[in-house]
């Protein structure tokens, strides 16, 4: 028998409280945020071991092929990850069968993409280069956006799971690539250390799905699975396109430069990307009760949508200051010699950016959540021709610094396309009325760092981070009900003094 047609919109049967949501979102949070932390630390370690193992024009060749696999995997799934996240949030009981039907989507996605590289790619290129081609594919089938099991843990909250699978991911990948250099092991053998790692993490990210929540249940409807993919598609357009913005540069720098030119633009982004990951932890813990804000009208949403842009204000200008004065001693720290020194200023060029990249995160999500995927698609085809236009126009005189303004360019028009998209949620006017303070905070912050910016490089992030939380303090970038969330949150973990909390909240 056919599983019944899932409702668009169904709302879960217990509404929770503002107060509880901010709980709720801030305890997935710190999750997600803790394992990200981590999980970027492991990145800039292995992009140490490959840069100094393969030089700079083998870590530029492997930056290529490593690229591929973002970029294959978002089409991998016709966008149904999202919208699988979605339904389920808004309704859980319907969760084995949406289960049943993402595996069904995924499984016959990659049984078709491996076997036409499997065939075309022996027929088109040399082995060596047909090899990393599959290597490639077969990854990006198991990307880490691609795990089924994190979509249904992202619906249900449990951002906790989520978590430990991507720490497992990166530390067998970590692994891997040190017992390549070890090994002097070719470049094939790099990226295996990343196809091991994925297929691990999914097997058992799969079981622990099972075994925490429910099995699948397998009822096919052509019907459903069409409606689904309708969904998907414009979401599953744009994280293609956004993967293409995001990896454009070295694409074009690796047929406009050379192979040195495209590790400098891929050390920058490397090392301001994964930065984003505290904007991704925030808009993924708040995605779930934000789709199910929708069925209680606009009211419910917006102050979601104020506090997520406040806090993306929040995380991001900070770093993009910091970043931007420090970029000229953090690259030399990391891979020696006057090789890569151009990649400082890469980095420095993207950071200015940071915070435009945050908000472009956000609305990825907020977008989705509130049903409007195909506004973001067209946002992401905007800023992908900007990209593009503009990196032509600069590569050749400026190398990788061009590409990276061309990436900024691209991030700008997407800003302004997905800001007319959410006017009705947040216009402009609300949308620099939350950047005001935090702006100051992080200018009180950034004339610190800049006046100790030769000081010792551990202890200049320390100080402008204590000088950071003082400003914010101190302007009133948190509201009384934002600290009181964040009180809660805290407690919610019982660590030290959350008996006082608790003890002050009740006035006793």
């Amino acid at each position: 028998m056919n599983a019944p047609a899932l409702p668009h919109t169904s709302m879960p049967p217990v509404t929770r409280t503002a107060s509880s949501v901010g709980v709720v979102v801030g305890r997935s949070f710190s999750f997600r945020f803790g394992a990200q932390v981590l999980s970027a630390i492991a990145n800039i370690a292995g992009m140490a071991v490959l840069g100094n193992t393969l030089a700079a024009a083998g870590y530029g060749t492997y930056a290529f092929y490593y690229s591929l696999i973002p970029l294959i995997a978002s089409v991998t799934d016709l966008g149904v990850g999202a919208i699988v996240t979605r339904q389920v949030a808004r309704d859980r009981t319907a969760g084995a069968h949406v289960l049943g039907d993402a595996l069904t989507i995924k499984a016959i996605i990659g049984a078709v993409l491996l076997a036409g590289v499997l065939v075309a790619a022996p027929l088109t290129l040399d082995p060596a280069r047909a090899l990393l081609v599959i290597l490639v594919t077969a990854t990006a089938v198991i990307d880490f956006s691609q795990d089924v099991g994190v979509w249904l843990f992202r619906a249900n909250d449990r951002q906790d799971l989520e978590a430990r699978l991507l720490l497992l991911s990166q530390l067998v990948w970590l692994a891997g690539i040190a017992v390549c250099a070890a090994l002097h092991a070719p470049l094939a053998g790099f990226l295996v250390a990343a196809t091991v790692a994925f297929a691990l993490r999914s097997a058992i990210g799969l079981v622990i799905l099972i075994r925490t929540f429910h099995a699948p249940v397998f009822a096919f409807d052509a019907s459903r699975l069409r409606r689904l993919i309708a969904e998907g598609l414009p979401y599953g357009l744009a994280m293609f396109a956004a993967v293409c913005y995001g990896r454009l540069g070295v694409l074009m720098l690796t047929g406009m430069a050379n192979a040195s030119e495209v590790a400098f633009y891929n050390v920058g982004y490397l090392l301001s990307q994964p930065l984003g990951f505290v904007s991704s932890a925030f808009n993924v813990s708040v995605f779930p009760s934000l789709a199910r804000a929708v069925g209680r009208g606009d009211e419910a949403v917006r102050p979601l949508l104020r506090r997520a842009v406040k806090f993306q204000f929040l995380a991001g200008l900070p770093m993009a200051v910091g970043l931007f004065i420090l970029a000229p001693r953090i690259v030399p720290l990391l891979l020696k010699g006057e090789d890569f020194r151009a990649a400082g200023t890469a980095l420095q060029v993207i950071s200015a950016g940071l915070v435009l990249i945050f908000l472009n995160l956000m609305a990825r999500h907020v977008l989705t959540a509130l049903d409007s995927q195909r506004a973001y698609f067209r946002a992401i085809v905007a800023g992908l021709a900007a990209n593009a236009a503009v990196s032509a126009a600069l590569i050749g005189p400026f190398g990788a610094a061009g590409a990276c303004v061309g990436l900024l360019a691209g991030e700008l028009t997407v800003l302004i396309v997905c800001q007319h998209a959410l006017r009705r949620w947040m216009p402009s006017g609300d949308l620099f009325r939350e950047l005001v303070r935090p702006l100051a905070a992080a200018a009180i912050m950034g004339a610190v760092v800049f006046a100790l910016r030769d000081a010792p490089l551990f202890l200049v992030p320390v100080v402008g981070a204590a000088v950071y939380a003082a400003a914010v303090l101190a302007v009133r970038a948190l509201s009384a009900q934002e600290l009181a969330v964040l009180r809660d949150v805290y407690t919610s973990f019982r660590l030290p003094g959350s008996g006082r909390l608790i003890r002050i909240r009740n006035g006793s």
